[in-house]
């Protein structure tokens, strides 16, 4: 799948980008996705997503620590550290798949954070969490409808 996605882009992005006869580019294949989430609370951070994720870190630094997901990586950083001069909840979404979002939901909410409720569109359902760090996170089900 991986090699799938890295050959479509190859593919796709010249000619998007208006190359007409450019060729596709050999590019090594994506090894996996990670993302990570600055915070200016470590302990709460983890503590948080240990409870949303339903498992430990697979790396515990005093200022970086990751749980695994879908082959990748999802880190908490210092902020000071990783991301300097940066708003909390300024960056990226983390957009992550899941397949059942009120196992999520509920988590979430054992954590401490207000959730909103699943929005339901064809083919797909949302839940949209924001983090103690105002740090927005989308899960996502596909379900074929």
């Amino acid at each position: 799948m991986r090699r799938f996605i890295a050959l479509t882009f190859a593919a796709v992005l010249p000619t998007a980008l208006g190359a007409e006869d450019a060729k596709p580019v050999d590019v090594a294949p994506i090894m996996a996705m990670g993302a990570y989430v600055p915070t200016d609370d470590m302990e709460g951070s983890k503590a948080f997503y240990r409870t949303l994720f339903g498992s430990d870190p697979a790396i515990g630094l005093p200022d970086f620590v990751a749980f695994e997901v879908a082959g990748g990586w999802f880190a908490i950083v210092s902020r000071e550290k990783y991301a300097p001069g940066s708003k909390a909840g300024s960056g990226a979404v983390p957009y992550l798949q899941s397949s059942d979002l009120e196992a999520l939901q509920a988590r979430a909410t054992s954590a401490g954070v207000s959730t909103p409720n699943i929005i339901e569109e064809p083919g797909i359902h949302l839940l949209k969490i924001t983090d103690p760090n105002g740090q927005l996170i989308e899960f996502f089900k596909l379900t074929g409808q």
